[in-house]
């Protein structure tokens, strides 16, 4: 049975899991945290449904009915795949992390690895996706540092920045002037006592 829940702007995340409860349950946690979720249950029912392009993220179990779910890495070429099993041992998350999997979570897992994980690869998968656009010249140095620093300004120092933008925090602080970037606001909490 296939399922989707799609929603406009929302960032589409595809399920292939075999086992019904760990598919209903991962797609419901996923969509309660405001994401269109679409569900099946085997490679084939996926390339049947779905063209592969139209998700941000494939979460696949590793062993489903008629294949690996290793071959979304693949047959997705672009997509991030994370992989879960139960079938967990060393030897088979580093085969999977080097085979190109964006993430690699055994079974079971709570919802904060599995929330955590999602993030993790559709921000790796963002970077990446902005650095090709810089080197294809589609976006600008001036768009990318000033859409980088407004997303991230609120969740990182700005040693932190700095370091992500691959600059010192002078230049950091000499950019934001010259592009009219505020500086986000900090509250230091008084040490008296």
């Amino acid at each position: 049975m296939t399922r989707e829940t799609t929603t406009e702007n929302m960032t589409k995340i595809l399920i292939v899991e075999d086992e019904d409860i760990i598919r209903h349950s991962l797609a419901k946690l996923l969509t309660k945290h405001h994401y269109a979720v679409s569900d099946v249950r085997s490679i084939n029912e996926a390339l049947n449904n779905f063209r592969l392009s139209e998700f941000s993220l494939i979460i696949s179990d590793l062993r489903l009915p008629g294949g690996l779910g290793s071959e979304f890495i693949k047959l997705a070429k672009n997509i991030p795949v994370i992989i879960m099993t139960s079938y967990a041992n060393l030897r088979s998350a580093v085969d999977i992390m080097r085979s190109g999997a964006a993430d690699y979570i055994p079974k079971p897992f709570d919802q904060s690895e599995i929330l955590e994980a999602v993030k993790r690869a559709l921000d790796k998968n963002k970077n990446k996706e902005q650095t090709h656009d810089i080197q294809q010249g589609t976006m600008s140095l001036e768009s990318y540092f000033t859409q980088f620093v407004l997303e991230n300004q609120d969740n990182m120092s700005e040693t932190e920045l700095a370091e992500k933008l691959g600059v010192s925090r002078k230049c950091l602080w000499e950019r934001r002037q010259k592009l009219g970037i505020p500086r986000k606001k900090t509250s230091r909490k008084s040490s008296a006592g």
